[in-house]
């Protein structure tokens, strides 16, 4: 035991020395950090909303119909609000759309309107320009939306015809037709019916600013380990097996070289969580100091983790800064996990980097999220799993 603690010594004093060249890594992963996060928050909340899409419509000559279901398209609230309707020509729309005077032009068929009612279906042209921006994209949708509610209204109407001439009830056919075209109508032109509102915050259940602090902390937690690789890398063959002989096992040199990576970690961390303190940031109480000291070591943990598996300080600071970088995208850390595909979501919710910043939002909001079983759970796999990468390399 006494053997440990002088080693122990040895290793913290090594750590201290280090300081300087770890501060300096530091401060250069602080402003990296902070401007990401900056430039993410101004990105996520940038107040840009999509404007009104000018669309240019080619009609064909004489042809009342199509310009009596152009002008009731452009008369309800659900379009309107998005789109500007201009009648030009074929040559003038194109040359218009080409310029950026048009985001979208439609070119309406002969018959358009005949070929809805008999089935024929005439397509009708959109075009859209090779730079589409969002507007363009969002007139697409709609788009789709409206032939997808036509296709349904027409397959209703014309299976309502099938089995009333099956049944031979054709008298009942145009009473079956009137009666679904005001059930299709009311449901295509009521926006209500057409979108369901449901109301998301990237950020969670803090603001932005704090949501991408958190994001921002874990990520310099983690990537301190890239200038701390000078007291993280390996041993050499020769320093390893000098530490057996005088009875320093792997169990031994990975808990005393954790606890000195995690104890410069909470120096490093120590000062913005007392001023995070002083101004009242952490709702956890006591409870939010156990939890910094568990993320520390937890982080040293990890860390080591990456050195022993690669046994090489390079391949290391590579595999580290990769691991890391993937995480905080999988955890939302860098796009909010609401923007992300659902299979990612889901995985996401089980990386180190989220609970590493759960325990970081548990300090700060004081409600209890699992984030402390889950850190020593992570810490005694890494412990585990570096003590037995270094008996495998003795």
């Amino acid at each position: 035991m006494r053997t440990f603690l002088i080693y122990l010594q040895m290793e913290c004093k090594r750590t201290l020395k280090s300081i300087p060249y770890v501060l300096t890594g530091a401060i250069v992963l602080v402003v990296l950090a902070g401007t990401i996060a900056f430039s993410a928050s101004k990105l996520l909340y940038s107040g840009r909303a999509v404007g009104r899409i000018e669309v240019g419509v080619v009609m064909p000559e004489e042809d009342a119909l199509a310009r009596m279901a152009m002008r009731m398209v452009s008369s309800l609230d659900s379009v309107k609000g998005l789109c500007h309707f201009t009648y030009v020509e074929a040559a003038q729309g194109r040359r218009q759309l080409k310029d950026g005077e048009l985001l979208a032009l439609l070119e309406l068929p002969e018959g358009l309107v005949e070929g809805i009612m008999d089935g024929s279906n005439v397509p009708v042209t959109v075009v859209l320009p090779d730079n589409a921006g969002l507007e363009a994209a969002v007139f697409k949708e709609l788009t789709g939306a409206g032939t997808s509610l036509l296709k349904t209204a027409q397959a209703g109407i014309y299976a309502a015809d099938d089995y009333l001439n099956t049944c031979e009830m054709t008298t009942s056919i145009a009473r079956a037709e009137r009666d679904l075209n005001e059930v299709f109508l009311r449901y295509a032109l009521t926006r209500e019916r057409c979108f369901s509102e449901e109301e998301v915050s990237a950020a969670g259940d803090v603001g932005a600013a704090v949501y991408y602090g958190i994001s921002a902390v874990v990520g310099i937690l983690l990537l301190l380990g890239i200038p701390a690789a000078c007291i993280a890398g390996p041993y050499r063959p020769a320093t390893e097996e000098m530490l057996m002989r005088i009875g320093i096992g792997r169990v031994q040199r990975t808990a005393a070289r954790t606890f000195s990576l995690g104890f410069l970690l909470l120096l490093f961390l120590s000062v913005p969580a007392a001023l995070a303190a002083c101004r009242g940031l952490f709702q956890a109480g006591a409870a939010a100091f156990w939890m910094g000291i568990l993320l520390c070591l937890t982080a040293a943990g990890w860390i080591h983790l990456h050195y022993e598996l690669c046994r090489n300080e390079t391949a290391a600071i590579l595999l580290l800064f990769g691991t890391t970088v993937v995480m905080l995208f999988m955890s939302g850390g860098i796009i909010p996990s609401v923007f992300l595909p659902e299979a990612v979501q889901a995985a996401g919710k089980w990386t180190p980097a989220a609970f590493f910043a759960d325990g970081i939002r548990f300090m700060i909001t004081g409600e209890a999220n699992g984030s402390a079983a889950k850190l020593l759970l992570l810490e005694a796999a890494v412990f585990l799993l570096s003590s037995e990468l270094r008996r495998e390399q003795r």
